[in-house]
């Protein structure tokens, strides 16, 4: 076709070029320094510097700063482990078990993790990145990659990718090594600047820098770690450690068997906690805190049942009914409501309420109304009892100032998230933050009253808030629960799709609605129906047997 294409870059720099003209090209011509571009999003998209443009299109930047770059920069380091390990180890398979605070944990398996072999990986990796390796994107036929595998003796990875919805996979090849990965690559090795391997447990931890490009080689969390290395231990267990497992699970009718074995995890951990509950005599009040959509709601419920068995009268309360009216919610840098600051809480409310209650006395609960942003009193009256345990449950329950008329040893602090360690390929895990947006947008459309755009539009905000005011109390839990379930993203791909296609494509939000909605391809959808009305998810699709 015989055509030019008018190109819009940053600055609103216009550049005309041929039909079909790659997008590095474009960049060349520009004059565009590419040394911190990771990748490109074209027309709300993001795609390599190879893309085609066949038609009038606006280009703009992935840097690391953003959360796609980030993507790109942890997949192409992740990439140049593989090849560092390849090259010095060829029995080694590297599997990445949790990311935490941007550190990456991983087990090699095939050999033991020293820190002479992780020093060795580490001076190998910055040679790999020192020459500049060019990265090039191969779309393939899954009839090829199952050669190219076999003849690598790789034949484990072909789990991840014989799913049987798709005939043909991206494939990455640098310097004669190749590899599948879910998502975008950098165009070359010299774009990884910084990084560590840090010996850790049984494996390493791959530091990646945080937004600052500075390296966090402080490890903390410990209790979160230890979590997701006992869940990813279960997946013997559950029979399903990839995507290619699950949907083979779908496809052969044995989803059940699946369903049945993931909520008895849930209902085995809860009894464990409850157990030790009992050994703290002193408990007044059990307190629930996690990220947005952990199904705290749900557990708070569920935990009430079994403490009933064991001679409790559980209250519980929802820290969601005691936000300030609409009028007086704090205002956030960007101009919008800010919902996940503690000072969106009315704490004096609550403080003296919860106070009165373990004094005896008598109050009236407030209900918080979404729709129209304000609490009512609906004759909601309490008094606690002989054996009342108030169980509280909220994203800043943990936060010491929501409770500080209680000493601690009257609390039981319990943290509650959604632990995942199903893989999409052999280096990327299904992201809880992914899960924990997927619940929200589905149960806030349906309960709510919000569209799927003010969820996009929420979401940085709400990340931001858990990070400042859920994140640093982890490590003084009593307990960690995982509220995941390894077969949700099947449950959620019936729901949220619809949704994601509500956005637009001029929108803001398109090129992350489209990322969600080509990972929810990965998966066959399930019926739902033989899914507990008390699991968890119910909380977000509906149909369940306790409160939303």
């Amino acid at each position: 076709m015989d055509k030019n294409i008018k190109v819009i870059l940053p600055e609103e720099k216009v550049i005309e070029v041929p039909y079909r003209t790659p997008a590095i090209e474009v960049l060349k011509l520009a004059k565009e320094n590419l040394d911190d571009i990771l990748s490109l999003k074209i027309n709300n998209e993001v795609k390599n510097f190879q893309y085609e443009l066949v038609k009038d299109s606006k280009i703009e930047y992935v840097k690391f700063d953003s959360p796609d770059g980030y993507r790109v920069y942890a997949r192409t380091l992740k990439m140049i482990l593989y090849m560092a390990l390849t090259s010095l180890y060829s029995k080694a398979d590297v599997e990445f078990i949790a990311t935490i605070n941007k550190n990456q944990y991983f087990i090699i398996n095939g050999i033991e993790v020293t820190e002479e072999k992780l020093k060795k990986v580490k001076e190998k990796m910055e040679d790999i990145i020192s020459r500049k390796l060019p990265i090039v994107k191969r779309v393939v036929s899954v009839e090829e990659a199952t050669v190219l595998y076999t003849e690598s003796n790789d034949i484990d990875k072909l789990e991840n990718i014989d799913n049987k919805l798709r005939s043909y996979v991206s494939m990455y090849f640098c310097d004669g090594m190749y590899n599948n990965f879910y998502g975008a690559l950098a165009p070359d090795t010299s774009y990884i600047k910084k990084f560590d391997l840090i010996k850790y447990k049984d494996g390493a931890l791959l530091i990646i820098p945080d937004e600052n490009m500075k390296l966090d080689r402080d490890i903390r969390d410990v209790k979160l770690f230890d979590a997701y290395i006992e869940f990813n231990n279960l997946k013997s267990v559950i029979g399903v450690s990839n995507i290619g497992n699950l949907n083979e699970m779908i496809l052969e009718e044995k989803i059940n068997d699946i369903i049945q074995v993931s909520e008895a995890i849930h209902q085995r951990k809860l009894i464990e906690m409850i157990q030790d509950i009992e050994r703290h005599k002193d408990i007044k009040m059990i307190l629930i805190a996690g990220p947005s959509s952990s199904g705290k709601t749900t557990f708070a419920q569920k935990m009430g049942v079994q403490l009933k068995l064991k001679g409790y009268r559980p209250i519980t309360i929802s820290m969601d009914n005691y936000f300030k009216e609409r009028k007086d919610t704090p205002i956030g840098e960007d101009g919008k409501y800010d919902f996940e600051c503690v000072e969106a809480l009315d704490i004096e409310l609550f403080n003296n309420q919860m106070r009165d209650l373990i004094n005896g006395k008598t109050v009236e609960l407030p209900e918080f109304d979404f729709l129209v942003g304000t609490k009512r009193y609906n004759g909601k009256y309490l008094t606690l009892k002989e054996n009342d345990v108030l169980i509280i449950e909220g994203i800043h329950a943990l936060n010491p100032i929501c409770t500080e008329f209680t000493p601690d040893k009257n609390k039981y602090k319990i943290y509650i998230a959604p632990i995942v360690s199903l893989n999409i390929d052999g280096y990327t895990k299904v992201s809880s933050s992914d899960i924990r947006f997927l619940r929200r947008l589905v149960r806030d459309f349906a309960t709510r009253g919000h569209s799927v755009e003010k969820t996009f539009a929420l979401w940085a905000n709400v990340k931001k808030g858990e990070k400042k005011y859920i994140f640093p109390y982890v490590e003084d839990v009593n307990y960690i629960y995982n509220s995941s379930l390894i077969y949700e993203p099947s449950v959620m791909k019936t729901f949220a799709q619809p949704l994601l296609l509500q956005v637009d494509k001029t929108s803001e939000y398109y090129a992350e609605a489209r990322r969600l909605y080509e990972y929810l391809n990965n998966f066959l959808p399930m019926e739902t129906s033989n899914i507990p009305i008390d699991s968890i998810v119910r909380e977000f699709i509906g149909n369940g047997c306790f409160y939303r």
